[in-house]
């Protein structure tokens, strides 16, 4: 079996954490002083704020709720041990970024 359309999941996922995390404050600035303008309040910035860091929540919660091509269970984790930095997986032991299966390789 081929694991490259699940791991290229993965990389999707990823980039936009990591897009979502480095384009917080210049993203939140460059919407928050035309908002600061049109409302004549900083309020709104709070909300625009706020939906940013839910959505690196979400982006992150997907991230580390990945699922194993080959077992289907989360990547990273189990229900009582996360480890974000895995190599393999926590469950089957499929390292992280293999194509195939090593028996069908």
């Amino acid at each position: 079996m081929n694991y490259e359309a699940k791991w290229n999941e993965y990389r999707r996922r990823r980039r936009l954490f990591f897009a979502i995390f480095l384009s917080y404050v210049p993203g939140v600035w460059l919407v928050a002083i035309p908002v600061m303008y049109w409302f004549g309040s900083e309020t709104p910035v709070y909300f625009i704020a706020g939906a940013w860091m839910i959505a690196f929540a979400v982006a992150g919660s997907r991230v580390s709720m990945f699922p194993c091509p080959r077992c289907g269970k989360w990547f990273f984790a189990t229900w009582y041990f996360h480890n974000p930095l895995a190599r393999r997986c926590v469950h089957c032991g499929l390292p992280k970024w293999a194509t195939r299966d090593a028996a069908t390789a």
